[in-house]
């Protein structure tokens, strides 16, 4: 029993590996007016394929952040700042 659990577990090491690690960034986000910009910019990350997780504020003055969690194996921060665009917020990663 243990060997058959041990040639599923080295059968299964490769999977593992492609999954990769997630990836963290923040993008400093332009043209905010309100509230409920970050609600947009928000929406926009999360349909780009490979974002797992985004959050998003307005800190007033046209300046917002929104922090995405990605897999950076199947999508690049070029991807993020085209889809903040495309929604009408351009943004850049923060150093």
């Amino acid at each position: 029993m243990r060997k058959l659990i041990l040639i599923l577990c080295l059968a299964l090491l490769p999977l593992a590996a492609l999954a990769g690690e997630l990836k963290t960034i923040t993008l400093a986000v332009d043209d905010m007016t309100c509230n409920m910009c970050p609600i947009t910019v928000k929406k926009a990350l999360r349909q780009v394929e490979g974002v797992k997780d985004v959050t998003a504020k307005y800190e007033g003055d046209g300046i917002g952040w929104a922090k995405v969690t990605f897999d950076p194996a199947a999508v690049d921060v070029e991807d993020l700042t085209f889809a903040t665009e495309q929604a009408g917020y351009p943004s850049r990663p923060q150093p």
